[in-house]
């Protein structure tokens, strides 16, 4: 049985400072920056972070069919990928989940492009990329802990559209199984998430026991 969609309106995260400033291109060891340059760019990026309307979903749906090409999904959704097969080979059901730091940062980093302030804006960029990727992580620990009561575990890695050999085409499925409009987010007719600081991704959920199997 298909379970409904699962959302969080507001996902309890701090600043994910240590992302952000691997994604700038920081390294503690390599990049000199003074106390007070330290202390300024931490300030934008905090002004950043508090522009993020981080919400998400998750939905588990059972597997009906695997095979080398792909995953047959309970309601006739496939998802083709040769890869994805053979990190759910052992699976029983996915779960499907998305993230998006929401459209206002966004519409600040186009801003800050406009007025000719690039430095902010390639700021703002970085903090809306890895807020909506750390509460993708947030979203895939919370499920970690629902489904291990039921002895059951997630795969070790997660799968997003457009990696190797998972299309990019498969984003309209997420849409439309995860009810993404409920979120605000919309689809291009190139498969993006508008906002685009916004993130889907599937992983497994398997036996945590080998004993532990549906007929």
């Amino acid at each position: 049985m298909i379970a409904p969609v699962v959302f969080f309106r507001s996902i309890p995260m701090e600043v994910p400072l240590k992302r952000v400033l691997t994604r700038l291109g920081y390294r503690s060891s390599k990049t000199v920056l003074s106390g007070r340059q330290r202390e300024k760019l931490e300030e934008t990026i905090a002004a950043s972070f508090a522009l993020c309307e981080i919400q998400g979903c998750w939905r588990r749906i059972p597997i009906v069919e695997k095979n080398n090409d792909g995953i047959l999904l309970e309601g006739g959704a496939l998802l083709k990928s040769r890869s994805l097969a053979d990190l759910l080979k052992d699976s029983l059901a996915v779960v499907m989940m998305a993230s998006t730091a929401g459209p206002a940062i966004v519409e600040a980093a186009a801003d800050a492009m406009v007025r000719g302030d690039g430095a902010t804006a390639v700021i703002l960029d970085a903090v809306g990329g890895q807020s909506a990727d750390a509460a993708m992580s947030w979203i895939n620990e919370f499920v970690r802990g629902q489904v291990s009561r039921s002895a059951e575990r997630l795969t070790p890695h997660r799968f997003s559209p457009g990696f190797g050999d998972f299309s990019l085409e498969n984003q309209k499925l997420f849409h439309a199984l995860l009810e993404l409009d409920r979120l605000g987010l919309q689809l291009t007719s190139r498969f993006m998430l508008v906002p685009e600081k916004s993130v889907t991704a599937v992983a497994g959920i398997e036996p945590a026991f080998p004993s532990v199997r549906d007929p």
